[in-house]
C-alpha cells in the first residue's frame, strides 16, 4: 500500500517549478495524483498530493525539502485518503459568485455555510474584468458538499438573501460526486 503525502510548495514564480519539483517525485517512484498549481501575485504556489511507497517516504521528503536551496518553501505532510463514508448521504452543489469586490465576501459566504454544516470541497476566487466597463469584478467557485437535511431549495433561498446582503450574483447547481470528481448535472 502506498502512503499519501501532501506537499505545498511556494516560491518566486520562474520557469522549470513545476519540471523540477515533479523530476523529484518520479525519481523516487511516487506519483502526483491530484494537485492545483497558480500564480498568485508574483509567487508560484502549489498543493499536490503524492502517493509513494512506504520505504520511500522520508527520503522524498528530504529531497523536496532541498528545494528551498533553490528558493522555494516546501511543507510536506502525510495524510490519508477520507473514508467515503463521510459524505454519505450529503448533496454536492457548486456555488458561482460574481458581484463588485469588497471586504468579507467570502468570510460571509464561508461562516453562513459553516453554521450550516456545510463543508467546502474546493474554493477559488479570483478579480476579473467585466467584459464592457472593465470594472474590477470579484468572483468565487465552490464545490460543496450539504448535509442530507438541508434541501437545494432551502440553500438557494438562503444564498439569495446572502447575495443581496453582499450586492453580488450567486448561483448555485446541482453536482454529484464520483470517485473524488465533481461532475456537474
Amino acid at each position: 500500500m502506498k502512503n499519501q503525502l501532501l506537499v505545498t510548495a511556494i516560491g518566486e514564480d520562474r520557469p522549470g517549478i513545476v519540471a523540477r519539483l515533479t523530476e523529484i517525485v518520479v525519481r523516487h517512484g511516487a506519483n502526483l495524483e491530484a494537485s492545483r498549481m497558480t500564480l498568485l501575485g508574483g509567487e508560484f504556489a502549489a498543493i499536490s498530493l503524492v502517493t509513494v511507497p512506504p520505504e520511500k517516504v522520508e527520503e522524498l521528503e528530504f529531497s523536496l525539502n532541498e528545494l528551498t536551496r533553490e528558493g522555494l518553501t516546501i511543507v510536506c505532510k502525510k495524510t490519508t485518503a477520507q473514508p467515503t463514508e463521510r459524505f454519505a448521504g450529503y448533496a454536492f452543489y457548486s456555488i458561482s459568485l460574481t458581484g463588485a469586490d469588497h471586504e468579507g465576501i467570502v468570510h460571509k459566504i464561508s461562516s453562513h455555510l459553516r453554521d450550516l454544516n456545510i463543508n467546502f470541497q474546493s474554493l477559488d476566487t479570483d478579480i476579473v474584468n467585466a467584459p464592457v466597463t472593465g470594472t474590477p469584478l470579484f468572483t468565487m467557485h465552490a464545490e460543496i458538499a450539504v448535509p442530507a437535511n438541508i434541501s437545494f431549495d432551502t440553500l438557494s433561498k438562503d444564498l439569495a438573501r446572502l447575495a443581496d446582503q453582499e450586492a453580488v450574483e450567486i448561483d448555485l447547481l446541482s453536482s454529484s460526486f464520483i470517485e473524488g470528481e465533481m461532475i456537474r448535472l
